[in-house]
């Protein structure tokens, strides 16, 4: 339950025009003209909740088969459902159905009727009605690969910072330049630097990387790596390699001379062994002009990330897909965060979706209550005033966002 400060706070948050700081929404044109159904708001993070449940692969790809009937595919996903239904992950999926499909629960009874109410509302205007009427949404920064968003302010896009280049094929036909004349390696930085300057023009307000393990940058062995491709004398580069680590540090200098934030996923997926946020301490210390969004605060190494943002100035802490990986976790981290990192460096949320656009709402509920009890816990302590606690709260939704991004929407 939350307490009647965390109630009064949570009232005046919700009336913020915020700043989502991570989506992957596509366009909205992509969306209204797929399928959909009840699986619909299951096809993104619960996925890997209900494969630790025991779900397989082709199971899992059969919820999206319509050639199988709805009622069919209800029968595989219910036990799995009822493993997961109590995670972070789901919950957004449950508060998404009531609010826009009339549903109190998502089970056998209403799957139906959710399919049927989720493929009415799948029609242009899908995301105002989502994004800025129900979420009260200013502006998502979205990275789904592309600047042709549709041309809606909702929608405001990030762009990948590094590209393959293990191999000969894709270092010489790159698919952001695919015609360009690849023969060196002073030619894929040309090419990486129109790119740049390009979708910085086309709107693009950060390149997004991966806290992967990099070298100090040597261009003797970037440029020896390079060779190795063109000659064919390899095959394909390791990973990491000397190439890459030579690219991707030229590639931030690119950004920061274009006024670029550099995005950075840190943590949690896959073998997230590879994705320490430690990792980026080197660039951090090469890079001091550049700005640098670490994604998800570094979950699991949470106070690792908390570092970060403590010894480094040019370092921001981004709560995006926090709230749903855990709420506890997201509230301890934030917690902690107002004891050690300056308040204009935290941003509060990033729905992190993609094709169900439904469940950025189910998230903000979620992130919403989760800031709502942090600074409640404080003010309730005599720490500071409830004026005090919402000026936090605003800093961390609307305007710090904006600031590290630029954004004159």
């Amino acid at each position: 339950m939350l307490t009647e400060t965390a109630q009064a706070l949570l009232r005046d948050i919700a009336q913020f025009e915020i700043i989502d700081c991570h989506e992957h929404l596509g366009p909205e044109r992509n969306r209204v003209a797929a399928p959909v159904d009840v699986f619909t708001l299951f096809a993104h993070y619960t996925r890997g909740d209900l494969a630790v449940a025991g779900m397989s692969d082709a199971q899992y790809q059969s919820l999206f088969n319509r050639d199988i009937p709805l009622a069919r595919r209800w029968t595989v996903f219910e036990p799995f459902w009822e493993q997961i239904r109590w995670g972070s992950y789901a919950r957004a999926a449950l508060l998404a159905a009531r609010r826009f499909y009339g549903a109190d629960d998502i089970n056998a009874r209403t799957f139906e009727a959710i399919s049927e109410a989720i493929q009415q509302a799948n029609t242009p205007g899908l995301y105002d009605r989502v994004l800025r009427q129900a979420c009260n949404i200013r502006t998502c920064l979205t990275q789904c690969g592309s600047t042709d968003l549709g041309g809606t302010p909702l929608l405001t896009p990030v762009m990948p910072l590094a590209y393959e280049m293990e191999t000969w094929q894709a270092l010489s036909r790159p698919p952001f330049e695919p015609n360009a004349t690849i023969r060196s390696l002073d030619d894929t930085l040309d090419a990486i630097r129109r790119y740049i300057a390009r979708v910085r023009a086309e709107g693009a307000v950060g390149l997004k990387m991966m806290s992967n393990p990099y070298k100090d940058p040597k261009r003797d062995e970037a440029l020896s790596a390079f060779e190795s491709l063109r000659s064919g004398t390899a095959s394909r580069l390791p990973v990491p390699n000397p190439l890459r680590d030579y690219v991707v540090d030229q590639t931030i200098a690119a950004a920061t001379e274009n006024d670029l934030v550099v995005c950075v996923h840190t943590g949690y997926w896959g073998d997230f062994r590879l994705l320490d946020p430690l990792h980026m301490i080197p660039l951090l210390q090469r890079h001091p002009r550049a700005r640098f969004d670490i994604y998800h605060v570094g979950y699991p190494w949470v106070r690792e990330a908390l570092m970060l943002g403590k010894g480094f100035p040019n370092v921001w802490l981004n709560f995006c897909w926090t709230h749903i990986i855990s709420q506890k976790f997201a509230m301890d981290a934030l917690d902690e965060a107002i004891d050690l990192i300056p308040m204009n460096k935290l941003l509060a949320f990033g729905g992190d979706y993609g094709v169900p656009v439904e469940k950025v709402y189910g998230h903000l509920v979620m992130a919403r209550e989760d800031v709502a009890r942090v600074l409640a816990r404080r003010v309730d302590d005599g720490q500071m005033t409830g004026a005090q606690a919402l000026g936090l709260a605003r800093k961390w939704f609307v305007e710090n966002p904006k600031a590290l991004y630029r954004l004159r929407t």
